[in-house]
């Protein structure tokens, strides 16, 4: 049974003359659940309460970064990136001349990548406020809140110095070029169809999917692009396949040289393809200059979501 329903089953069996003060506290506990920062693969409306600008094709929305003064070499320069929330692919990026596919790609999800890893870096300071006091000093709602994370992390210990082992961000260099390895610049079926720009098969406790032609395997399928990506994050940051990862991870941030560039080494066994895999992503960050992005910040001075069509996507 949830903690929530616990509170409410409480309410509902004391007596009269103590209800109000229960319902008191139940408000103030679920006030202070709800106060703590979700998982990002748990978020279920994770773009802001803005109107939904709907494209039907991939030049469109160039020209609206273009219109808005949206180019990466502002981005690196200002360190300021603009909130403009991409949900889902067009259909037509290889029609793009391959400068505006590129920039185009990179542009349309470096937004998304940078709302996820602050989403992990919200639960990470909330995590370090917690060490500082003992344990038993837990509020009911924050004891909750760390179990429930433990479960999410596949962590048994509930320990704090395990959780933000597992729960860190992916940078932003890394995101993008197995975005861009897996789905050919965004141009794969899976990425189209699914959302699914890295790779992902379904997991073991099921979910959405698509199949393969021959229909041996089954493709993980997301709603948009942040539940993709958060996805990804949350696989790289559970799964026992990547404990180096985590490691390699820990030690790069110690060391102030927490980049994707360093970072990708730790995925042999993300591809069959092995080094060649890693190589290739390391040439991607390179020469795409990928791991220019990772100090920029959200504005929310701007924000805008876009939606390509059915129609823009057929």
């Amino acid at each position: 049974m949830s903690f929530t329903k616990i509170l409410v089953c409480m309410v509902l069996l004391t007596s009269p003359l103590v209800l109000a003060s229960s319902s008191l506290n139940l408000s103030q506990n679920l006030n202070a659940i709800h106060s703590l920062p979700l998982s990002p693969e748990q978020v279920q409306q994770p773009y802001p309460h803005v109107t939904v600008k709907t494209l039907r094709s991939a030049d469109q929305l160039i020209t609206e970064f273009d219109k808005n003064n949206y180019q990466l070499g502002r981005v690196e320069d200002s360190n300021k990136l603009p909130a403009y929330f991409i949900e889902n692919l067009p259909s037509d990026l290889n029609a793009l001349p391959v400068s505006q596919k590129t920039s185009g790609f990179i542009r349309l999800l470096m937004p998304t990548i940078k709302a996820v890893n602050d989403r992990i870096l919200l639960i990470r300071d909330e995590l370090s406020r917690l060490s500082a006091k003992p344990a038993s000093q837990w509020s009911e709602a924050e004891k909750l809140w760390v179990q429930t994370l433990s479960d999410s992390y596949a962590i048994k210990s509930g320990d704090i110095a395990e959780l933000l082992l597992h729960i860190d961000i992916i940078p932003a260099g890394m995101v993008l070029a197995q975005g861009i390895d897996e789905s050919g610049w965004g141009t794969s079926h899976f990425a189209i169809a699914a959302n699914n720009l890295y790779g992902e098969h379904l997991p073991h406790d099921g979910g959405k999917y698509l199949t393969t032609p021959d229909g041996h395997v089954k493709v993980a399928a997301f709603s948009d692009l942040y539940q993709s990506t958060a996805s990804y994050m949350h696989n790289l940051n559970t799964t026992r396949a990547y404990k180096e990862l985590r490691l390699l991870r820990q030690q790069l941030r110690a060391q102030k040289n927490l980049t994707g560039y360093e970072l990708v080494q730790s995925l042999l066994h993300y591809s069959t393809r092995g080094q060649a895999y890693v190589d290739n992503l390391r040439a991607l960050i390179k020469r795409h200059h990928l791991d220019d992005f990772d100090q920029s910040k959200l504005s929310a001075n701007d924000t805008i979501r876009y939606r390509f069509t059915d129609d823009g996507n057929g």
